[in-house]
């Protein structure tokens, strides 16, 4: 529902799910939920290239580009410990979720002129869509679909829709790169693929019923829920150094 409703992946709450639920480490949480997303961003797609929602030409790079990059998030999952990152990802959220608020339709920044700056920043969108997918086991719409809006001047729907053409290429690559490190539960699949693409196509549709200033507000207030829960699972503010005096 999420994934289609929003033009995310659901891996967001689908991992703390998997680890908390169903006791999986996280490293093998991050790798079933990218497994299962695939399922969402198809079924969504669909309805949403059905309505024209979808910046074909804009997914195809920022797609390549995370495919490059995803298998970097992977491997710096089992390396990195995660808290700074999480505080960090929790305040750019913060920061996006009140520009959405404040101004929720598409306005978009001054775009370079030239169409390799603009292909630059495409690739440049692309590459942190990928190194979040990967290391944190979501589709990568959280930071695909802000940056088309703001970055990019995209209406709401459209940038759902090209975020999850995007996700499409990033979850199975990254699925891939996951199952060679035995991260992928796969008897949760089946199951998790299923209602992953019925609540999409669902929610799709219901995406294409919502005024754009409400889905884009809508979409604001889920980036700050998912602030505060990364915020919460990452301690808390940092700890001052113990004082040695």
């Amino acid at each position: 529902m999420a994934g289609g409703l929003l033009g995310v992946g659901g891996g967001i709450i689908l991992v703390p799910f998997l680890a908390g639920r169903f006791k999986l480490p996280q490293h093998a949480a991050h790798g079933t939920s990218l497994a299962a997303l695939g399922a969402t961003a198809l079924t969504s797609l669909i309805v949403y290239a059905a309505h024209g929602s979808v910046a074909w030409l804009v997914a195809a790079s920022v797609g390549l580009a995370s495919a490059i990059t995803v298998h970097l998030g992977v491997a710096l999952a089992g390396r990195l410990s995660s808290a700074n990152l999480k505080r960090a990802f929790a305040a750019l959220l913060v920061v996006v979720a009140a520009r959405l608020l404040w101004q929720p339709a598409a306005s978009g920044v001054a775009l370079p002129a030239a169409e390799g700056a603009r292909l630059a920043l495409e690739f440049a969108i692309g590459a942190g869509v990928g190194l979040l997918a990967g290391f944190m086991g979501v589709g990568g719409g959280l930071i695909a679909v802000p940056a088309f809006v703001l970055l990019l001047g995209m209406a709401q729907r459209i940038a759902q829709g090209t975020s999850l053409a995007v996700i499409l290429i990033t979850a199975p690559i990254g699925t891939w790169s996951n199952a060679r490190r035995g991260q992928v539960v796969w008897p949760l699949i089946p199951p998790l693929a299923i209602g992953a693409a019925l609540g999409g196509a669902a929610a799709a549709a219901l995406a294409h019923a919502l005024p754009q200033t409400l889905l884009a507000r809508i979409f604001a207030i889920f980036l700050l829920g998912v602030a505060a829960n990364s915020w919460r699972r990452a301690g808390g503010p940092p700890k001052p150094a113990p004082s040695h005096a």
